[in-house]
């Protein structure tokens, strides 16, 4: 090899190391160390929770009041009718996402994106929610609720009615995300529920929160310590990679999110340091919502809301 061809190679090894390096370091930046264009922007309006899914965003404000987040205007649109509590989700790319509430009775209603207004549905519940539905025709979207009597139902679109599912332990939270059901009952006791053997499964872990994603299951235990469900071997694994102490978790397409004793915001990062929270600047926040493509949202002690934005 002549000298100048083997310069030459010595030459472009160095900047294929160089430019390997820079690219390692902009990802580590955007990473890392979030741009300071990312934040948590107001957007105009008062609520007191704030549901997220695929396109839509709803919220309640103090006085019961719903409201839709109309994205070419920015604001949010008070929609007719009164409810304590609103769940939005399912949505993917062949279906609209659902939107399911309850109001202070323990009424159901569901909403009507033709007539453009909600819609009483048979049954009483204290708890509703919504996700993807993966299970059969009758299940487009999975909907689950528990009545005051801790006794758990399922919506069937079939034949438009709530099935009560029999053999549910007493449960006084459920959660749904993925397809996949989850509950917690009383005694902070973990509930699985599996589709295939039509019946649920206790986990050897209490939890005082459970929140499941696209794919991931998390909790948070009595003392705020983050848990991650680990599909190979069928249980929770403690979140060792932060001292993070979380009082909610949220977890959607749009990622997992925190809040902690203070209020303030965490997101975690999974392919740094192992998966670790790192805290986002910006208004502390009471509630924290994540969508699976609507965003991240959040509303403050004063009932500010918010929205994750990225310029």
């Amino acid at each position: 090899m002549h000298q100048h061809e083997f310069t030459k190679e010595i030459r472009m090894s160095l900047r294929s190391v160089f430019l390997s390096v820079l690219l390692v370091l902009i990802c580590w930046v955007a990473v890392v160390v979030p741009a300071s264009a990312q934040h948590f922007q107001q957007v105009t309006g008062s609520l007191t929770q704030v549901a997220a899914g695929r396109t839509e965003v709803w919220g309640i404000n103090a006085s019961g009041q719903v409201y839709r987040f109309n994205p070419p205007t920015s604001k949010l649109v008070k929609i007719s009718g009164s409810l304590t509590q609103i769940a939005v989700g399912g949505g993917s790319l062949l279906q609209s996402d659902e939107v399911w509430g309850v109001n202070a009775s323990g009424a159901i209603y569901r909403f009507n994106f033709h007539t453009k207004a909600f819609a009483q549905v048979a049954g009483t519940l204290s708890q509703i929610v919504v996700g993807e539905g993966d299970a059969d025709n009758c299940h487009p979207y999975e909907v689950w609720g528990i009545n005051p009597a801790l006794q758990v139902y399922r919506y069937n679109y079939c034949s438009s009615q709530w099935n009560q599912i029999s053999n549910a332990p007493p449960l006084t939270h459920i959660a749904t995300g993925g397809g996949d059901i989850w509950g917690l009952d009383e005694f902070a006791q973990t509930w699985h529920y599996d589709f295939i053997f039509s019946q649920w499964f206790q986990l050897p872990i209490f939890l005082q929160q459970i929140a499941v994603g696209v794919n991931d299951v998390w909790g948070l235990d009595g003392n705020g310590g983050i848990w991650r469900y680990d599909p190979s071997n069928s249980s929770f694994t403690h979140w060792t990679t932060s001292s993070t102490l979380l009082t909610q978790i949220a977890t959607g397409g749009n990622g997992v999110w925190g809040i902690d004793t203070s209020d303030q915001i965490y997101r975690l990062y999974d392919d740094v340091y192992g998966g670790a929270f790192f805290q986002v600047p910006g208004s502390p926040l009471a509630q924290v919502a994540v969508g699976s493509g609507a965003g991240v949202w959040g509303v403050n002690s004063s009932y500010q809301v918010f929205t994750f934005v990225r310029p």
